[in-house]
């Protein structure tokens, strides 16, 4: 295993510790071998009654195969030879109880209670002696008459990335750019925690508008991904004194990669990327979460959409994540066309950020992954994956021509910072760039 591996596995250890993924049923739990006791090959891991999920490489790209609670050694031997015949090298495996269907939304619930363990509105709250910020619980109700900025994060996520990237992002730009925005402009710099799998957007916006109840002056917006979806339906259906709202990365008509029938080959996607981001420094904040959402998710889901079976997927639909089929970008969406089919109450100035992620081919950590899954006119890779987006271009999770429509053209993105056919900037580092922090400061007219 090399370097690059190895690192990535550290993390999935990690992951696994922190969401507790990994579990041992006690004896008396097994299922009973029987007379399989007397065979020369028996082993007593081969019936431990447990699933397993392996991380695995091949061809230099990270995929998930699942198995199921293995009855005996046959299955296994056939799994292993299976990835012998197509050169895959494990990375790393975990074993734990099958999620059966009946099951799924109620382990989704779970694994968004690990994900975002805040929930509600967090205070923005500088460091008293400099450095980076912290986000505070808000005990009650927060009462507000002056002006605010909000954050609101995305799938997979929690605002905490919000502190962590920009601030990575302001060196170099005039300092902090949440402590400058707190000091120079705003009474408060509020953050919106919510779940993001086990409930639809519209639903998180009926939470923040619960939320901001008493927050009565006005408000400029910040979100990104899946989160300005929960501030579009919520200003849909609340009338509230909002400014600007800035969209980072929106799939405001949803995105390809959150299809149901797209599950399967998200999920491998997603784990392929996680050996690019490493190799790009693309920062903690950004790695630990995908890989924990997507591992759980995996585990989750694997069985029912036969994660590593080399047969095409009957019906992926049979697994429909709540908050990932809320940003589906398919022309039947009943809940997308519901958001932009009439003018919503609060018309606020909206601005987006946008990019088209698009590797070049000696970039080995991007363009396997990118090739494969990420241009429609590129071969399917192996173990099911199909090409995912509809549209060529995308910021490598939200289809780009997404990102700017509102209400079917009848509301209009006011100003957008477009990087264009990007090389280096995705969907998971906008608020690294200076650039970012630029546009924010122009638009929101911090000085």
């Amino acid at each position: 295993m090399n370097s690059l591996d190895e690192k990535v596995g550290a993390h999935f250890d990690k992951v696994v510790a922190d969401l507790e993924l990994h579990d041992e049923l006690p004896v008396q739990e097994r299922p009973d071998p029987g007379a399989q006791r007397r065979r020369r090959a028996f082993r007593p891991r081969d019936y431990t009654g447990l699933a397993t999920l392996s991380l695995i490489e091949d061809n230099g790209i990270l995929q998930f195969v699942y198995e199921p609670p293995a009855r005996g050694p046959t299955g296994r031997r056939r799994r292993r030879a299976a990835l012998r015949a197509v050169g895959a090298q494990p990375v790393r495996q975990i074993s734990f109880r099958e999620t059966p269907p009946n099951q799924v939304i109620a382990k989704l619930e779970e694994l968004d209670d690990k994900l975002t363990p805040a929930r509600g509105l967090r205070r923005y709250q500088p460091a008293p002696k400099g450095g980076m910020g912290t986000l505070q619980p808000v005990n009650g109700r927060l009462a507000i008459q002056g002006r605010v900025l909000l954050l609101v994060h995305g799938t997979f996520s929690k605002s905490d990335m919000f502190v962590e990237e920009l601030a990575a992002a302001s060196l170099g730009t005039g300092g902090d750019f949440l402590d400058r925005s707190r000091a120079k402009k705003y009474e408060a710099v509020l953050a919106f925690d919510h779940p993001t799998l086990s409930v639809s957007p519209w639903i998180n916006a009926l939470d923040l508008e619960e939320a901001l109840t008493a927050v009565t002056g006005p408000i400029d917006v910040i979100c990104h991904s899946r989160g300005g979806l929960v501030v579009a339906w919520w200003l849909r259906n609340a009338k509230r004194n909002v400014d600007n709202v800035i969209f980072v990365g929106t799939p405001l008509e949803g995105t390809s990669l959150a299809a149901p029938a797209n599950l399967r080959s998200a999920l491998q996607f997603l784990a392929g990327i996680f050996k690019a981001l490493e190799a790009t420094s693309s920062g903690l904040t950004t790695i630990l979460p995908l890989m924990a959402a997507v591992t759980g998710l995996a585990k989750i889901c694997g069985g029912i959409l036969q994660l590593g079976a080399s047969t095409p997927l009957v019906d992926a639909a049979v697994v429909v994540v709540p908050g990932l089929a809320g940003q589906s970008r398919v022309s039947n969406s009943a809940e997308l066309l519901r958001l932009h089919r009439s003018a919503w109450v609060s018309q606020p100035a909206f601005h987006a950020v946008t990019s088209n992620f698009e590797p070049v081919d000696t970039d080995i950590h991007w363009w396997e992954i990118w090739k494969h899954f990420a241009n429609p006119k590129m071969k399917a890779l192996d173990f099911g994956a199909d090409a995912i987006f509809r549209d060529r271009e995308n910021d490598l999770v939200v289809d780009t021509q997404s990102m700017t429509q509102i209400c079917s053209g009848n509301s209009k993105i006011v100003s957008t910072h477009d990087f264009g056919l990007s090389r280096t900037v995705h969907h998971c580092n906008y608020f690294r760039q200076p650039e970012t922090v630029a546009y924010f400061r122009n638009v929101l007219q911090i000085p």
